[in-house]
């Protein structure tokens, strides 16, 4: 059974409720795509975290025996965007390994290439041990569209900060924040986008969806004195001067990993990169894995 708690004190909507501020505690025709071996394995010395690239945004986070995916469940969308090939994505679909010991899911926003209603709803299905954390756009998606939600629901849970707005939450052990960052272009401001601050293994991890590039979204969270260890961040704010100020200034991450990066343009936008940020890696290669 599901248990949540309420505390503190910002506007938020949880469920189609309004709340505050709080702590939520939930008891449990482009190139063929790139996909990296089993042993591809980045490792510093003393690693407490692994970081596992899906596709586009997605990335599978674990430390000892706790696993969080971000982004990590959708499908073909256009194929500018990167996505599993069938055989893997029947695997995480399926919560076979290396995809069946998932604890949480979250996801930044309902664009196809961050989410896929019946992937989501298939893995809860086949993961029982799995719990979804998302916007109640997201939520009321899986609900429409997965035809054995009721099956799943006691592990969903819609958390919607306003912009600018963020929560607190744990979830099967793993402490995390919800931010309400917007989504970039004007023809998507609808879009409930969420930033996630994951604490996992000792380190502080933010991914931040399709966040609207805007610095006085930003400031308002203070992130430069979060001490982000990794930051997950789409291509585009590294290659323009407005989201470039944004990672160095508001964000200062100590790692910084680039994403939703388009399997044609992959070898350019990585060297466009590294140019700007030398030290930033850049996901091109599905299922790679990097140890921090």
């Amino acid at each position: 059974m599901k248990r949540l708690w309420l505390i503190l004190g910002i506007p938020i909507a949880v469920a189609a409720i309004a709340i505050a501020y709080s702590t939520i505690d939930i008891t449990r025709s482009a190139p063929n795509p790139v996909i990296a071996p089993e042993d591809a394995v980045a490792a510093p010395q003393q690693p407490t975290l692994e970081i596992t690239y899906i596709a586009n945004e997605g990335v599978l986070i674990s430390s000892g025996d706790k696993q969080v995916l971000i982004d990590g469940l959708h499908r073909e969308y256009e194929r500018s965007y990167a996505f599993l090939p069938a055989a893997e994505r029947e695997k995480i679909e399926s919560a076979k390994a290396p995809f069946d010991k998932i604890d949480l899911i979250l996801v930044s926003h309902l664009h196809l290439d961050h989410f896929h209603s019946e992937s989501v709803g298939l893995h809860l299905k086949h993961n029982p041990e799995a719990t979804l954390v998302s916007s109640q756009q997201v939520v009321e998606e899986v609900e429409k569209n997965f035809k054995d939600y009721q099956a799943i629901k006691s592990r969903v849970t819609g958390a919607t900060p306003l912009l600018k707005a963020r929560v607190a939450m744990k979830a099967a052990g793993i402490d995390f924040e919800i931010l309400g960052l917007g989504h970039g272009s004007e023809r998507f401001r609808w879009i409930q986008n969420l930033g996630h601050i994951v604490k996992l293994g000792g380190k502080k991890l933010l991914h931040i969806g399709d966040a609207d590039m805007a610095a006085e979204i930003f400031e308002i969270f203070n992130l430069d004195e979060e001490g982000i260890d990794i930051a997950f961040i789409p291509f585009w704010f590294l290659l323009y001067k407005d989201g470039q100020t944004i990672v160095r200034e508001q964000i200062k991450p100590k790692h910084i990993i680039a994403v939703h990066i388009s399997p044609a343009e992959a070898e350019k936008t990585a060297g466009q990169i590294k140019q700007v940020f030398p030290n930033a890696v850049a996901f091109t290669t599905m299922l790679e894995k990097r140890s921090y």
